[in-house]
């Protein structure tokens, strides 16, 4: 590296530790403060934190599309991202800001009765913050080794102790205030470093024209194909990814997860909603565009064949191409991306042990003080734990963590999605056996039982039983051998099973509890016991609005579709499809932000006989804010 790319290193590192003693005084206010920026987000921090805490440093998408074109994107996410989305901004995000909580564990004492659902809250907690968001971490943590290592000439575990601890520093600083802001400014530095590198690689390549033919010819036609077609994209497959993103509003990587805690973080629900509306543009179209450009010029300067290992292509890109300067651009661009994804998660899964399990149940009446103290301690402890774990995952098996990460993870706990916020049966049993068995069940399913069971216990059972272990559950992630929908029916199925049987063996949530979880959140569904206890106007409060949110989330899913269409056609060269695809999108945006709009100013004027919004469980300890 050169002084200069140095320089601008050390001024970036400088730059995100000083935002975060910026607000250190403001987040050291009490737990709200710290976790969910005292409730005062604003909807285009939360549009720009949520997008970054999705993108990484975004060479994952790099990977994938050079390995399979658009159709791998479409696989690897957009089908089911276009139709949760906007279901999140419309629904979702009014729901949980209406809660009024500081963690979706806190849903589940909402929700639920009885000891029970404090049991479970304090498991959901570790379950949460260890699994959802320690494998997260790992995750991500092992893409920044992956990809900044082989750049700098570091050996992974130095990149990660560099690296890791500056963000570290910044989130212990002052938490989401510290991560959100950050996040801004990171997501700003990631487009821009990588709209330089994907504009010089192009002009190497011989201009867009020719990266078009040499793509086309050295891959066919089908790989810049816009519309989600294909070998890997069967019709049973999108189907499977259709019901997916039906459902994915409502998972922990989703409508439940860090973006969750965004818009419980906003003003009010309006910023709620607008936040999440602005995240669907970025998300699917914005920060795709510099990465798409990079693959297709890297498509045409390098065969499959030329890229050992495809998570280190963007690596290899940079090492290459980027002169003195751009170089350092492109370095911290990936360091942000990667930093705003981990500290996301991490500020996120280390709530759920302090709200749910410390303040909750170990220490109700401690001062504040001691709350952000140990906030600071259990965040610092997870985040280490991430960057070691990041560590011990072998960068050539990431192609496989992405698919893991962003669909078969959670597929076994995907029908909660809908159960606990539309059927009033649907009790805390039945919600415990959905998430704790999401884990086990997709790593079996997905990596295969020998991952599990290692090759000297599977050896011994044979010599002693007669039993072979071996292959007992294939790896479904063998895409060659079993299209996506397999795997993906095997685990949704078996949860459905697994919910509703411990739901029905088990005896249903009181019903004042029910009613009250139901006039606060006023969700849709089937709570027909619930509603025979309300007042006509009870009930009129909260079906009013319904025809126009369903109306929102059908156009907000064509208009997201036709905005993805437009965009894979434009950088694949397809003009035509393009061209119709932005008029769409450009007639359903006018139609979404109407209904959307329409659904806020009932939010700001009031609507009549709704429940008051409540007080945070902040109210459980007179002591702590």
């Amino acid at each position: 590296m050169a002084p200069l790319d140095w320089i601008i290193l050390a001024a970036y590192c400088l730059t995100v530790v000083g935002i975060g003693l910026y607000f250190k005084a403001r987040a050291s206010r009490g737990l709200e403060e710290y976790f969910i920026a005292g409730r005062n987000l604003p909807w285009w921090v939360i549009g720009f934190a949520d997008v970054a805490g999705y993108t990484g440093g975004g060479q994952g998408f790099i990977m994938v599309f050079f390995l399979s074109g658009f159709a791998g994107l479409w696989l690897m996410a957009w089908v089911s991202w276009v139709i949760w989305m906007p279901l999140v901004a419309i629904l979702w995000a009014r729901w949980w800001r209406r809660l009024g909580v500081v963690t979706t564990g806190e849903f589940i004492e909402r929700r639920y009765a009885g000891r029970r659902a404090l049991i479970y809250r304090n498991v959901y907690a570790f379950y949460a913050c260890f699994v959802w968001g320690l494998t997260s971490l790992a995750y991500g943590a092992a893409w920044m080794a992956a990809t900044t290592a082989p750049v700098l000439g570091w050996t992974p575990v130095q990149v990660l102790l560099v690296f890791g601890g500056f963000t570290i520093a910044y989130t212990l600083l002052s938490g989401l205030f510290a991560v959100a802001y950050n996040d801004v400014l990171q997501f700003v530095i990631l487009m821009v470093g990588n709209f330089f590198l994907a504009t010089l690689l192009i002009g190497k390549a011989g201009g867009i024209e020719h990266v078009w033919s040499s793509v086309a010819a050295i891959r066919g036609d089908h790989f810049l194909q816009p519309l989600p077609s294909g070998d890997v994209l069967a019709p049973a497959t999108l189907v499977a990814l259709v019901v997916q993103g039906l459902f994915f509003a409502g998972s922990p990587y989703a409508g439940e997860g860090w973006t969750a805690q965004r818009y419980m973080a906003a003003r009010n629900e309006l910023h709620a909603i607008l936040g999440q509306m602005l995240n669907g543009i970025l998300a699917l179209v914005v920060r795709l565009i510099p990465f798409l450009l990079i693959g297709v010029a890297a498509a045409a300067l390098y065969r499959p064949a030329d890229v050992a290992v495809p998570a280190s292509l963007w690596g290899h890109l940079v090492r290459e191409h980027a002169p003195s300067g751009l170089f350092g651009l492109l370095l911290v661009s990936s360091l942000a991306g990667y930093m705003a994804a981990v500290a996301s998660i991490g500020n996120w899964a280390a709530s759920y042990l302090m709200n749910d399990v410390y303040r909750r149940s170990l220490r109700p009446k401690a001062t504040t003080r001691e709350f952000i103290s140990m906030s600071r301690v259990l965040s610092g402890v997870l985040l280490i734990a991430a960057f070691v774990c990041g560590a011990l995952i072998d960068p050539k098996q990431l192609d496989k963590w992405v698919l893991f990460i962003n669909s078969s993870l959670i597929v076994f706990s995907l029908p909660l999605a809908w159960l606990k916020w539309f059927w009033w049966r649907l009790n805390s049993a039945g919600d415990m056996v959905g998430v704790l068995g999401a884990f086990p069940a997709g790593y079996i399913v997905w990596f295969g039982s020998d991952a599990v069971f290692p090759s000297g216990l599977r050896f011994w059972v044979q010599n002693t039983t007669g039993w072979n272990m071996t292959g007992l559950v294939p790896a479904f992630s063998n895409l060659d051998r079993f299209p996506f929908w397999m795997g993906f029916g095997v685990l949704f199925v078996l949860g459905w099973i697994a919910i509703l049987t411990a739901t029905y063996l088990t005896r249903p949530e009181p019903i004042e509890r029910l009613r009250e979880f139901y006039l606060t959140a006023r969700p849709i569904g089937w709570w027909g016991p619930v509603k025979r206890t309300l007042s006509p106007a009870e009930i009129a409060a909260t079906q009013h609005d319904l025809r126009n949110d369903s109306g929102a989330c059908v156009s907000g899913i064509a208009f997201y579709f036709s905005l993805t269409v437009a965009l894979f056609a434009f950088i694949g060269g397809r003009y035509a499809v393009g061209g119709v695809a932005a008029a769409a999108g450009v007639a359903t945006g006018i139609v979404f932000a109407k209904a959307a709009l329409k659904g806020a100013g009932r939010i700001r004027d009031g609507a009549p006989g709704l429940a008051h919004e409540p007080a945070s469980c902040a109210s459980e300890s007179p002591t702590q804010m």
